[in-house]
């Protein structure tokens, strides 16, 4: 079974189009979508409830409410541990709008890959789906190619890293207890890269896959002014990283991203959209 986790705050519409991708994409028949609303106005937790319960018709899909404003390790802790018979996790932002095949490959990378401990998905930043559509009228998602010549960012390419961007991402419940989950004393930002550098110091390995390539507004909710003070989160996440580590993140990046190699027989089932054809 799958957990796909999406954590949510004060973003109705994100969560609409995050979820209608979802059953877009199909290939749900082992998964189970669950939401977590993390300090939400009233309005729009009220807002959240109801996309929540118009989608459950077209999936499976529930929704937890956290007391307050917890953060997004707290909430990715829930999401994780909520499903007990769910031996994998695939986490979303809730502006991210995934594509065809993305779920197969988070999930058959990491059920054929013992130690691999986080695969990541790519993502276009600032695009949503139906504006990369305009761009490839006619084109089905699966197969479109991604360019430079649109001012769109494409993250960080494939291959083996540190830790995955946690927009997009899927691990194995057994990797996440031996490494005792995501650490909460991080409201946001960092998480995952902590995460991530945990993994990579019990010898598990990261890698971010080539194909599909994800929608992503970025910085959605951080960039609503309610939310939260991004910068100031920004810093002392930072701060709290460096003291865990003793060192800085381009060291601790040194240390366990560059050090050593995946194996050779490491096995990634990508949908591959210059071919058209499994990877």
């Amino acid at each position: 079974m799958i957990t796909i986790g999406i954590p949510t705050l004060n973003g109705p519409d994100r969560l609409r189009r995050c979820l209608e991708s979802i059953h877009e994409a199909g290939h749900l028949q082992d998964a189970r979508v669950l939401v977590c609303c993390d300090g939400s106005t009233p309005e729009d937790r009220e807002r959240n409830k109801a996309v929540v319960q118009r989608m459950a018709s077209k999936i499976p899909v529930e929704m937890l409410m956290n007391e307050g404003r917890l953060g997004i390790a707290t909430s990715w802790n829930r999401l994780t541990r909520h499903y007990e018979d769910a031996d994998v996790i695939a986490l979303l932002n809730d502006d991210i709008e995934v594509v065809p095949w993305w779920l197969d490959v988070l999930a058959y990378s990491l059920r054929e890959n013992p130690a691999l401990g986080m695969v990541g998905l790519n993502s276009y930043v600032g695009l949503t789906k139906n504006q990369h559509a305009a761009l490839f009228p006619g084109v089905p998602e699966h197969v479109r190619v991604p360019r430079i010549d649109f001012n769109v960012s494409h993250l960080l390419g494939a291959g083996e890293i540190l830790s995955t961007t946690g927009s997009a991402f899927g691990f194995r419940r057994s990797a996440f207890n031996e490494v005792g989950g995501f650490n909460e004393s991080y409201f946001c930002f960092f998480e995952e890269v902590h995460f991530g550098a945990t993994l990579r110091r019990q010898s598990f390995y990261n890698v971010m896959a080539s194909y599909p390539v994800l929608y992503h507004m970025g910085g959605a909710t951080n960039s609503d002014i309610k939310n939260l003070d991004a910068q100031a989160h920004m810093t002392r996440s930072k701060g709290i990283f460096e003291a865990f580590w003793g060192k800085s993140l381009s060291e601790v990046r040194r240390e366990y991203a560059v050090s050593r190699q995946p194996p050779a027989d490491l096995r990634l089932r990508e949908w591959n959209s210059t071919i058209g054809n499994w990877g």
